[in-house]
This record gives structure tokens, C-alpha cells and sequence, in this order.
């Protein structure tokens, strides 16, 4: 064993020893090669020799597989848009000749039928309400009567007017009269002045030079029953006055509702009146109609 050992030994040293002297020392950087080191089995103190490492080997890696080239995922290539298509060559294309719009012709105008005119239809102007379609409290009062009739005056069969008492004149238009007075109303109006309680309104239109001319009251019965009554009383009192700087023509008693109206004077002024009034309200009925005893 100790032989095996020794020889074991001996050839280690050897190889050692060898594998030193076979190394070539590296130039230096004058071109000078450096001697061998000498004694290179020389032992060191210690009595022990170092090996020299062996290189170490580097490790082989094996190369990864690479996926074959049927794995790897097609790629689509972006149609080329860019350039036109070729079309097989042939006659070039005719552009569609624009053919001009038809217009529509006006159509002419309808003549209209024979023996009739091109003029719209004229509208008929509408009639004026008649009075006796107003309210039935407009037709009872005796001065909005009296206002109407004599709005119906032309400039011609006016005269010089005025009417009310004193204290309620009006110039050129009837006026209202206070009831309330009735000797006012006997001096003025010739009104049988017992009667004054029957009536509630009353209103007068007379000429402004000669009451004898034309006068016209017109009084509101309180009480429908009373109208005859008073158409009677003033018929009466009218005849039996005393008329001084000259004399009425006639006398014309009229009733619309109960509104009662008396007219004297002048025969043509007084016909005027009446027939405006009988002609403006069909209620309107003449009571009398009498020439005035001289």
C-alpha cells in the first residue's frame, strides 16, 4: 500500500511538473518574451505542492427547439387599394349624355263660363238691426227711443232741435226730463200733470224757435196697464189747451211697449216723425192721429 501510494505520488508530481514547462509565457509589451520560471518542481515551504486549477468548462446549453415554420400565425397582407384596378382593355366607356329637364307647362288659366264675370262676388253689405231686435229694456226706454229716431234724420229733415228740461238740456239732440217736476212737465210738454205717478222716465225733442212747431215727449208707463190710460189723457189734454202765438196742425199719439209718445206741430214735421218711428219698430202702434181743433 505505501508503495501504491509513493508511486501515486511521484506520477502526480510528474504530471504537474510537465504541464508547467509545456505553458509558453505571454509577451510582454516590448516584444520580450519572459524567461520559463526555472525550477518549477521546486517544492514550497510546507512540503506541499499546488496544482494548478484545471479550466473550468463552460456549460453547453442545449439550444431551445425552434417552432417550426408552419406554428408561427399567417400573416395577412392589407389589400393595396392604392393602386386602380385594371380593366381588360377595350372600347372606353361613353358618358351618359345629360339630357335637358323638361319644364312643366304652365297651365292656362280657366276662363270663365260664358255670361258670367272674372270679378270675385261683391259681399252684400248685411242690413242694420231694426230696433225692435234690440233688448227689450233699450226698447222701453223712451230716450234711447227718441235718440234713434232722430239719429235716422238726414242733414235735410233736420231742424233746429234741442231737448230735456232746464236742468238736463241738450242742443241739437233729445234730452231726459225730471219726472219729479210736474209742472215742468204741463208747461213744456203739455202733460196732464195728474198722471205724473204713472210714469218713471221721460224725455222730450222740440223746436227751438215755436214749441208750437214741433214738440215730441215720450214717457216710460211704470205700469204696463197704465199705457192706454195715459195715450188717452194726453189726447184729451193736448185738444183742450189754449195755444197762444199761433196753433199746432195735427196731433199724433204713439205706443211702443210701454213707452208713450205725443207729437204735435207742424203737419209735414210731424208725419216725418211718426213715420220714422212706425218704420223702425214694429211694436210701435199710432194710438191717434188727428188734426188739433182750432
Amino acid at each position: 500500500m505505501k508503495r501504491t501510494l509513493s508511486l501515486i505520488l511521484i506520477l502526480t508530481m510528474l504530471l504537474s511538473l510537465a504541464a508547467c514547462g509545456s505553458k509558453d509565457a505571454a509577451p510582454t509589451d516590448d516584444g520580450n518574451v519572459p524567461s520559463q520560471e526555472q525550477g518549477g518542481g521546486e517544492e514550497q515551504s510546507g512540503g506541499t505542492t499546488e496544482t494548478p486549477d484545471e479550466p473550468e468548462q463552460p456549460e453547453q446549453t442545449q439550444p431551445t427547439e425552434q417552432e417550426p415554420a408552419d406554428s408561427k400565425p399567417e400573416q395577412t397582407q392589407p389589400a393595396d387599394n392604392s393602386k386602380p384596378k385594371q380593366e381588360p382593355a377595350g372600347e372606353p366607356e361613353k358618358e351618359p349624355v345629360k339630357q335637358p329637364e323638361q319644364k312643366p307647362e304652365p297651365k292656362p288659366a280657366e276662363k270663365p263660363a260664358e255670361g258670367t264675370s272674372a270679378e270675385p262676388p261683391t259681399e252684400t253689405p248685411k242690413p242694420e238691426t231694426p230696433a225692435e231686435d234690440k233688448p227689450a229694456a233699450a226698447v222701453d226706454d223712451a230716450l234711447t227711443i227718441l235718440n234713434a229716431i232722430w239719429n235716422t234724420y238726414s242733414d235735410e229733415e233736420k231742424f233746429p232741435a234741442a231737448g230735456g228740461d232746464s236742468e238736463h238740456a241738450v242742443d241739437g239732440a233729445p234730452g231726459s226730463f225730471d219726472v219729479s217736476n210736474a209742472d215742468s212737465l204741463s208747461y213744456q210738454l203739455t202733460f196732464p200733470a195728474d198722471d205724473a205717478s204713472l210714469i218713471d222716465s221721460a224725455a222730450s225733442l222740440v223746436h227751438m224757435m215755436n214749441l208750437n212747431t214741433f214738440t215730441c215727449g215720450a214717457f216710460h208707463v211704470a205700469d204696463a196697464n197704465n199705457v192706454a190710460r195715459l195715450a188717452d189723457d194726453l189726447r184729451t189734454t193736448i185738444q183742450a189747451k189754449h195755444w197762444m202765438c199761433g196753433f199746432p196742425d195735427k196731433l199724433v199719439i204713439v205706443t211702443v211697449g210701454q213707452s208713450v209718445f205725443s207729437v204735435y206741430g207742424n203737419e209735414e214735421l210731424v208725419n216725418t216723425f211718426r213715420d220714422k218711428l212706425l218704420t223702425s219698430y214694429s211694436a210701435a202702434a199710432a194710438v191717434y192721429d188727428e188734426a188739433i181743433n182750432a
